[in-house]
């Protein structure tokens, strides 16, 4: 009994100890001016002090053949091996989009590989339904984040066939036929490109409106959709451009956001006040889902946040509350 107590104590002191940068950085945020574009607005998040630390992506590493990334044997739906064999450490995001070997895969959770990691266990979902024969020996990078709904969908649910149902639900209202329902032939439909391109443009200059920009809150109708936060600006920036046409996704079939300043920082206090649950990771650092009343979300802290993403169950809308109904609905 007293061997037990003793655990439970050191656990409660570990998981305080790997609290403490979050709600320091949560603490520090400042809300910037929002950027608004049709369907879609964009808060920035600030911050005075942030992370030197400089993280290579998956798609600087894949480019230097730093990164490989093959099935396991002969093939597990939700897993993969990786490896980095540089001496840079890796930040993999999850919802990042790998695509080849016996189906197209987005990474499950974030991801930090050590330098020269040897091969290590991953946690994917599988985003083409219709595909098991290889097309290639391993993968390689699409430079795609997955559209921000179905990463949503993958975080709130945590099943594989919600996120193939949430692929063919965006396919089939956009009118993209795709023969194997991979996730890429949403991005790759022309007349969906030239709209999400036209967003991405729109928004293109919010990792420069300050060296400090470390974040964003995202808005669309009446709801606030997620909240994606960095370890400094240098990765947000480097990332940007994906995260952009995985928000735009969402705002094509939505209405001009209504959501206030007011509104963004009740949610950002939300988060003060949710629960932190260490669940491991195969790579660097410490990996906690973030669970509340008000959604749900994970952060990966390293010293300090590398990448927090938060995804309230049915959108943070102006009575201040969720959408009970979708809520459920979702879980």
């Amino acid at each position: 009994m007293a061997k037990c107590i003793v655990s439970l104590c050191i656990a409660f002191s570990l998981l305080a100890h790997e609290k403490k940068p979050i709600h320091s950085y949560l603490d520090a945020l400042e809300l910037g001016q929002a950027i608004a574009y049709e369907n879609l607005m964009i808060f920035p998040l600030v911050v005075k002090k942030m992370s030197n630390q400089d993280y290579t992506t998956l798609d600087e590493a894949m480019k230097k053949g730093w990164l490989h990334i093959r099935e396991i044997g002969s093939g597990e739906v939700n897993a993969v091996q990786i490896k980095n064999t540089s001496a840079r450490t890796i930040f993999i995001m999850t919802g990042e989009i790998v695509s080849g070997a016996k189906q197209d895969r987005m990474f499950k959770e974030d991801l930090l590989l050590a330098p020269r990691s040897g091969w290590i266990r991953a946690p994917v979902y599988c985003v083409e339904h219709g595909r098991w024969a290889h097309t290639s020996p391993t993968f390689k990078s699409e430079e795609l984040l997955v559209p921000n709904a179905l990463r949503k969908k993958a975080k709130i649910t945590e099943s594989q066939s919600y996120v193939w149902d949430e692929i063919a639900s965006c396919q089939d209202k956009l009118g993209i036929a795709s023969e194997t329902r991979t996730v890429r032939a949403t991005y790759a439909d022309d007349r969906v490109q030239k709209r999400i391109d036209e967003y991405v443009r729109q928004f293109e200059a919010v990792p420069l409106l300050s060296r400090n920009t470390v974040g964003v809150v995202v808005t669309t109708g009446d709801q606030i959709i997620c909240c994606d936060l960095f370890a400094n600006n240098a990765l947000l920036a480097k990332l940007w451009q994906k995260l952009a046409q995985s928000y735009a996704m969402d705002a094509l079939d939505s209405n001009t956001s209504t959501v206030t300043k007011d509104m963004v920082m009740a949610f950002l206090a939300s988060l003060e006040h949710a629960q932190y649950i260490s669940t491991g990771t195969p790579g660097l650092g410490s990996l906690m889902q973030i669970e509340s009343d008000r959604g749900k979300g994970s952060v990966l802290v390293h010293t300090s946040i590398v990448h927090m993403d938060f995804f309230p169950w049915g959108g943070f809308n102006d009575d201040g509350g969720m959408r009970l109904d979708i809520r459920r609905d979702t879980r």
